[in-house]
């Protein structure tokens, strides 16, 4: 018995009764398997890739199966190869997506994946190995006879921040009762400089993405987990002995910041890091921290250009 039809309509092809144009459709979470390489070593992504086009006002829909064709037709194109720059594998599936949804004249591709990198931890002085997000992607986007494409690599990084306000307090109740106690101005100003003090912290969140034309010159995933995780009170560490733990607190009491302070101290190390960068390479910084005394939590996020940010801190 035959279980298809002569006859298979293609229903999004038929016009639309509502004509209102759409500016992305697709496919989100799909599981793809990568293997990578870099600096000499291998390693294997597991990743969800989102695929989308936009829809022109007067057509029904997209052929969505398309946009998992043109992944799997990729990664099979590069299956003889090795995959090293996770955005440019994005930026060849826009490439592909344009060619077969007909009519596209927008593509975006975005690509999240668990990656596991050891850095050095200043808190408890000696390397760590941890699981951070690799965030990948691409756009294209037809401009008269061109497609203008750029990629876009970064990473999300989980930290502890250190409050800022909750220690000032708590200095001005410990010098009030050291003054009771009977102690020198003197001697309370070393004290409450040299003892951390309480606080309360959060554990936290920031994500940092580069948005760069094609052809700019690549910026290291490794180095941008770097800059993020350095910029909050202190990195968070898997295995922690009493020592280390001792290390971590003493180390992250004494570098307290606010949400606000994150990102602008990832967005000053930024500009000093990439400072001959492609100007018009878009940056974006959202740092939550998850607090651990109030029922909400705090959220502080900047989304500009290199030059922007540079002519900020100059001026």
């Amino acid at each position: 018995m035959e279980w298809n039809s002569k006859k298979l309509s293609d229903i999004q092809s038929h016009d639309s009764k509502i004509q209102i144009g759409i500016r992305r459709v697709g496919v989100c979470d799909i599981p793809k398997i990568i293997r990578r390489k870099r600096f000499g070593s291998y390693n294997e992504l597991s990743a969800l890739i989102d695929v989308y086009v936009d829809l022109q006002s007067t057509k029904r829909g997209i052929h969505m199966s398309r946009n998992i064709e043109a992944i799997n037709d990729v990664i099979a194109e590069l299956a003889s190869e090795v995959i090293s720059d996770s955005e440019d594998l994005c930026v060849q599936i826009a490439k592909k997506v344009m060619e077969v949804q007909p009519g596209a004249n927008y593509a975006e591709v975005n690509l999240v994946a668990d990656y596991e990198m050891t850095t050095y931890s200043d808190a408890i002085a000696r390397d760590k190995t941890s699981v951070y997000k690799l965030h990948a992607g691409a756009h294209a986007e037809k401009i008269g006879d061109n497609i203008r494409i750029s990629k876009i690599i970064g990473a999300e990084v989980e930290g502890t921040t250190v409050c800022p306000c909750s220690q000032e307090l708590s200095k001005d109740f410990a010098k009030e009762k050291l003054v009771k106690e009977g102690f020198s101005e003197y001697q309370i100003d070393r004290i409450v400089d040299v003892v951390p003090l309480a606080a309360h912290n959060q554990r936290s969140k920031a994500i940092l993405l580069f948005e760069q034309p094609k052809e700019a010159e690549r910026i290291e995933l490794e180095d941008i987990i770097q800059i993020i995780e350095t910029s909050m009170s202190s990195p968070v560490h898997e295995v922690l002995k009493r020592k280390d733990e001792q290390a971590v607190v003493v180390y992250s009491h004494s570098r307290p910041v606010f949400v606000e302070d994150v990102v602008r101290i990832i967005l000053q190390k930024v500009a000093d890091k990439y400072k001959n960068q492609h100007d018009d390479t878009i940056i974006s910084v959202k740092q939550v921290n998850y607090e651990s005394i109030h029922q909400h939590n705090a959220v502080a996020e900047v989304r500009t250009t290199l030059k922007k940010l540079k002519e900020q801190l100059i001026g």
